[in-house]
C-alpha cells in the first residue's frame, strides 16, 4: 500500500511542477542554441536566428530536458516559443495521464 501512495504523490506533485518550469527551462534551451540572451513568450525562433539544424537541436534538447517527445517538424511548422511551451505541458499531461493509469492499475495502458 505504502508503495502506491508514494506513487501517486510523484505523479500527482512532481509532473505538475516540471510543467509549470517549462518556459524557464526552454528559453535556456532556447538561448543556449540560439547564442541569445533572452527568450519572449512571443520570440519565433527563426526570428531569433534558429535554422533547419538549430530546430534539430532544440528539439533534441528539449525531448532530453523533458522526457518527452518533442518533434523537429511540430518547432518548424509553428515556430514560436509560446506554441512550443504549449506543445511541452500537453505532452507533459499526457505523461501525467498515462503514469496515473499505470500507478492505479498496476499495468500500462
Amino acid at each position: 500500500m505504502r508503495g502506491i501512495a508514494s506513487r501517486r504523490k510523484v505523479g500527482l506533485v512532481a509532473i505538475p511542477r516540471e510543467r509549470s518550469e517549462v518556459p524557464e527551462r526552454l528559453a535556456r534551451i532556447w538561448c543556449r542554441t540560439l547564442k541569445v540572451d533572452s527568450v519572449d513568450i512571443h520570440d519565433d525562433f527563426f526570428g531569433l536566428g534558429g535554422n533547419s539544424l538549430s530546430a534539430i537541436r532544440v528539439s533534441m534538447l528539449a525531448a532530453k530536458e523533458f522526457h518527452v517527445d518533442v518533434p523537429v517538424a511540430d518547432l518548424i511548422a509553428d515556430s514560436l516559443f509560446s506554441c512550443m511551451v504549449e506543445r511541452i505541458r500537453t505532452a507533459l499531461r499526457h505523461a501525467e495521464s498515462r503514469e496515473l493509469a499505470i500507478t492505479s492499475t498496476g499495468t500500462e495502458v
